[in-house]
């Protein structure tokens, strides 16, 4: 695919081609910015039941991001696993700061026994991780680019 072989084009695995030889010559590629984010709990260690599905109060948390103009509005996302339950709050911004106050708005509203864990992909935002475990909500993460594994 095109993609590939820019890629290759980007890491210098293809002799000959350089940013150079480009249309734009690379300047319309976005990096990252936000740093990494390799810490808390694996998929892996997620009880059992959360993945069959059969018991309520787990949740799967995401962003989402418009592209329309230069407000990039933003939505944090909240499924429960069992009965689909959505639930989206907007946020101010794409940062764990944000992501918290969502959090917490959810938190407010819906009884304690109703929230028993969230299910992330490793997102930036939810580097908020300790303070939402502090609320005894244990939170998992999908593992790296694989936030498919999330359901």
């Amino acid at each position: 695919s095109f993609k590939t072989i820019y890629n290759w084009i980007y890491i210098g695995k293809l002799k000959g081609i350089s940013l150079k030889n480009l249309r734009h010559k690379g300047k319309r590629r976005k990096k990252e910015t936000r740093g990494k984010f390799l810490i808390g709990n694996s998929i892996t260690t997620r009880p059992k039941d959360v993945k069959s599905r059969k018991t309520f109060g787990h949740w799967e948390l995401d962003t989402i991001v418009s592209s329309r103009g230069k407000a990039k509005a933003c939505l944090a996302t909240f499924v429960e696993r069992k009965t689909r339950f959505y639930v989206a709050i907007k946020i101010k911004d794409r940062t764990a700061p944000s992501m918290l106050k969502a959090i917490k708005k959810l938190v407010k509203v819906l009884p304690k026994k109703a929230l028993k864990t969230f299910t992330t992909d490793r997102g930036k935002e939810f580097a908020c991780y300790k303070e939402v475990e502090k609320l005894n909500i244990k939170v998992y993460f999908a593992d790296a680019y694989a936030a498919w594994q999330r359901g």
